[in-house]
C-alpha cells in the first residue's frame, strides 16, 4: 500500500533518506581507531574514510539530479538505496584499506543520490507553506540521526568490531529499499520530465544558476552547514583530545547537543504553520548562529573553555542551523519546480563541498593552534559568511516572497 503524502510514515521515510549521510558519517566515528589498527597502511589515515565518503556524496547531486528529472524520482531512489546497501556491505568485508576507501566513496555517491530526492519530492507534491512545513518535519527526523548515530556506533563496537558498523548500515539501506519498493509511488508527472540532451541540461543549470533567490539561499545554506560541520569535525579533538572526555561520554554529549537541530526543526515547522515569513526565520537563525559562534571564540581566547561552558554555545549554534535549513531550502527551490531535481543536486553538492572544505581546513590548521580555537574560529568565519550573503545577495525587501529571476 502506498504511503499517503500527508502521513507521518511518508515524512519519516523522506527524513530517513536525508539522514543517510549523517548516519554514515557519525556512526563510523567510534570505529576509526580500530580501522587504523586493522590495516597496515591505514595508520593515521582513518579520517580518509570520511573524506572519500564526502567526495562521493558531493559528486552525486550533479549526476543524479538531472537523472531524477529525466527518469523520475522512484527509479533513482531504488537504484541509490541498492547501491548504498551493496557498498556498505562491501565496506564490512573489505580485505584492504584501499578497497574500503573505494567502497566508502561509492557509499557516499549512493547516499548523495538518495539525499537529494526528498527536496524534489516535496516540491513535486506540496506547495508554498505546506512545503515549508513538510521540510521542517523532515529536518526534525534528520535531527535525530546525529543524536543517535555515534551512540549506536559505539554500542555496536562494544559487541563487535568496526566491520559490524558498516553491516548495520547495509541493513538499514535494505530496509529502506523494501519500503521504497512496496510503498513509495512516483511523485513526478511524466509531463514534467526533462531531457538529458546536453543542450537542455545546460539550459536547466543555466535556469538554476541565474535564479538569484536560488544562488543566494543556496550559498547561505552552504555556509551555515559549514559552520555546523566545523563543530562536527572539530568536536573529537576538542572534547576527547583537549578536554579529556571518554569515547562514551563524547558520544552521549554529542547526541544531546545535536538535540538543538531537532528542536529547531520543530520550532521552524510551527512558525511555518503560523505563516511567519521565511526571511524572518532565516534572519533570526543567522543572528543566533553568529552570536553563539563569536561567544564561543571569545570563550576560547580567554582560556575559560570547559565542557560545561562550551557545549551550551554549540547547542545554540546547532539550533540556529536547524532553524535556517528548512526555510532556506524552501526559498531556494521556490521558483524552480520544472528543474527541482537539478536544483536540489546543485544545492546538496555545494553544501557538502563547503562542509568538506571547512573540515579540511580544520585538519590543516589544528597542528598550528589549539583545537578549540581552530574549531570556533572556523565557525565564526562561516557564520559571518552566511550573514554577509544574507545582507548582500538577497534583496532586503523580499520579505519571503518569490524573488524574480535575475536578468
Amino acid at each position: 500500500m502506498a504511503l499517503r503524502h500527508n502521513s507521518f510514515a511518508f515524512t519519516a521515510f523522506l527524513g530517513s533518506l536525508t539522514a543517510l549521510p549523517p548516519l554514515s558519517i557519525d556512526m563510523g566515528l567510534p570505529g576509526l581507531p580500530a580501522i587504523e589498527t586493522t590495516f597496515a597502511d591505514a595508520a593515521g589515515n582513518g579520517p580518509l574514510t570520511l573524506s572519500l565518503f564526502l567526495a562521493g556524496f558531493a559528486s552525486a547531486p550533479l549526476i543524479c539530479g538531472p537523472l531524477a528529472d529525466r527518469f523520475g524520482r522512484r527509479a533513482i531512489l531504488l537504484d541509490g538505496l541498492l547501491l548504498f546497501s551493496i557498498a556498505a556491505g562491501a565496506c564490512a568485508w573489505a580485505p584492504s584499506f584501499t578497497v574500503l576507501l573505494v567502497c566508502r566513496m561509492l557509499q557516499g555517491l549512493a547516499a548523495g543520490a538518495c539525499a537529494i530526492l526528498p527536496f524534489a519530492i516535496v516540491r513535486d507534491v506540496f506547495e508554498h507553506g505546506t512545503a515549508r512545513h513538510q521540510l521542517s518535519r523532515i529536518a526534525a527526523v534528520v535531527g535525530i540521526a546525529p543524536m543517535f548515530a555515534p551512540v549506536l556506533g559505539g554500542w555496536v563496537m562494544s559487541f563487535s568490531g568496526w566491520r559490524m558498523i558498516y553491516a548495520a548500515q547495509a541493513t538499514i539501506g535494505l530496509l529502506l529499499l523494501i519500503v521504497a519498493i512496496s510503498s513509495v509511488e512516483e511523485s513526478q508527472p511524466v509531463a514534467m520530465r526533462r531531457s538529458l540532451n546536453p543542450a537542455k541540461l545546460f539550459d536547466s543549470y543555466r535556469n538554476v544558476l541565474t535564479d538569484r533567490a536560488f544562488v543566494g539561499y543556496t550559498l547561505l545554506y552552504a555556509c551555515a552547514f559549514a559552520c555546523m560541520f566545523s563543530f562536527v569535525s572539530g568536536a573529537p579533538s576538542v572534547l576527547i583530545g583537549s578536554l579529556g572526555l571518554s569515547t562514551t561520554a563524547f558520544s552521549l554529549l554529542f547526541g544531546v547537543t545535536s538535540c538543538g537541530v531537532l528542536v529547531a526543526s520543530l520550532v521552524s515547522g510551527q512558525l511555518s504553520k503560523r505563516h511567519v515569513a521565511s526571511r524572518r526565520i532565516v534572519a533570526f537563525g543567522l543572528m543566533l548562529m553568529v552570536s553563539s559562534a563569536v561567544a564561543a571564540l571569545a570563550l576560547v581566547t580567554t582560556a575559560a573553555v570547559a565542557t560545561w561552558t562550551l557545549m551550551p554555545l554549540m547547542t545554540l549554534s546547532l539550533f540556529a542551523y536547524g532553524l535556517i535549513g528548512p526555510s532556506t531550502t524552501h526559498e531556494a527551490l521556490r521558483n524552480l519546480p520544472h528543474v527541482a531535481g537539478s536544483a536540489s543536486g546543485v544545492m546538496r553538492c555545494l553544501q557538502m563541498t563547503m562542509g568538506a572544505f571547512a573540515s579540511a581546513l580544520i585538519a590543516m590548521l589544528e597542528p598550528f593552534g589549539h583545537p578549540a580555537l581552530v574549531m570556533t574560529g572556523m565557525m565564526v568565519v562561516m557564520a559571518l559568511s552566511a550573514g554577509g550573503i544574507y545582507l548582500w545577495l538577497l534583496p532586503s525587501g523580499s520579505g519571503g516572497k518569490p524573488i524574480t529571476q535575475a536578468g
